[in-house]
């Protein structure tokens, strides 16, 4: 086992359940299939080629296993566990942790421009600090990384608002634990999202 271990947390693009925002301006089928492209380029630009971790997704919904497996035939499969975002994230942290990782890094899979250099990066960042932090430009983070579990991290955030990355640094601080941010990236959320994305 790999003493990295990178978590993504992937949903399954079906019209009508992912990429709402968006899909409110370009329809519920184009924003899946968006959010199916986006997920293919992520999983491909964070592949771990040179085993410098290894990789997990994190699925939902159950039910959707199956088309998982047949989609993403190379991949490790966890089912995503919590009733709400920060309790899936404070699961798949102690998941990974509990496989024998010493280090773990977290991230959802709409940041069209995540790659295996900024997962390694976040890696390294966790040699000298408690936790690592990738902040979004919306007020939120991508990504998240520690070496033990810190479940209150996860707790009382508001998610979905502009002081998501405010309070969990916050929280942080309560706690004593050091944390390292690194370079700020934009997750796939709303229309000029969608135009940076088609730039590539």
């Amino acid at each position: 086992m790999n003493k990295n271990l990178f978590g993504i947390f992937i949903k399954y693009p079906e019209p009508g359940r992912v990429k709402t925002r968006l899909a409110k301006d370009i329809g519920n089928k184009k924003a899946a299939d968006i959010c199916r492209q986006v997920v293919e380029l992520i999983l491909k630009n964070t592949m771990p080629f040179n085993h410098t971790y290894d990789r997990i997704v994190f699925y939902d919904p159950a039910a959707r296993q199956k088309d998982f497996a047949a989609w993403l035939p190379e991949e490790q499969f966890v089912l995503q566990q919590g009733s709400d975002v920060g309790a899936r994230m404070g699961n798949a942290v102690r998941e990974m942790l509990d496989r024998g990782a010493e280090k773990v890094v977290l991230t959802g899979a709409d940041i069209p421009d995540l790659s295996a250099r900024i997962i390694e990066s976040a890696f390294q960042e966790l040699n000298r600090a408690d936790t690592v932090i990738g902040p979004a430009r919306d007020g939120g983070y991508y990504l998240i990384g520690m070496k033990s579990p810190h479940p209150e991290i996860f707790r009382n955030i508001p998610w979905s608002t502009p002081r998501v990355l405010e309070d969990t640094l916050m929280e942080l601080r309560r706690l004593r634990l050091s944390v390292t941010l690194i370079e700020r990236l934009s997750d796939m959320d709303t229309v000029e999202d969608l135009q940076h994305f088609l730039k590539y």
